[in-house]
C-alpha cells in the first residue's frame, strides 16, 4: 500500500463495483477520496473483457467470463438472444 500523491494520506484497499457484478480491487484515499487501480488489476480487468472465438463442432463459440454471466444471471442452459447492430453483436438473456 502507498500514500496518496495529492495529500500524502495512507491509501486503503477496497473492492469497488465498476459495472453491475464486475468488481475491481482499488486503493482509496480516505481523505480526498481519489481512487487508483494497480497495473496488475488494470490488466486483469482488461483481460476480463477479451475473449477468443474457438471452433466447436461446425460453429464458433465464445466463453462468457463468470463475472459477467453471474451479473446477467446466465447459467448453463439459459436461452440467449443475439442481435447485430453497427458491427456489434448484442447478447441478451431471453
Amino acid at each position: 500500500m502507498t500514500n496518496c500523491p495529492f495529500c500524502n494520506t495512507r491509501l486503503k484497499e477496497d473492492r469497488r463495483e465498476l459495472l453491475k457484478g464486475v468488481f475491481a480491487k482499488v486503493e482509496v484515499c480516505p481523505k480526498c477520496e481519489e481512487e487508483w487501480v494497480s497495473g496488475e488489476e488494470h490488466d486483469r480487468m482488461m483481460n476480463l473483457f477479451k475473449r477468443k472465438a474457438f471452433l466447436t463442432g461446425g460453429s464458433l463459440a465464445v466463453r462468457l467470463p463468470r463475472e459477467i454471466a453471474q451479473a446477467l444471471k446466465i447459467k448453463d442452459g439459459s436461452e440467449l438472444s443475439f442481435k447485430v447492430a453497427k458491427n456489434k453483436v448484442i447478447i441478451e438473456p431471453s
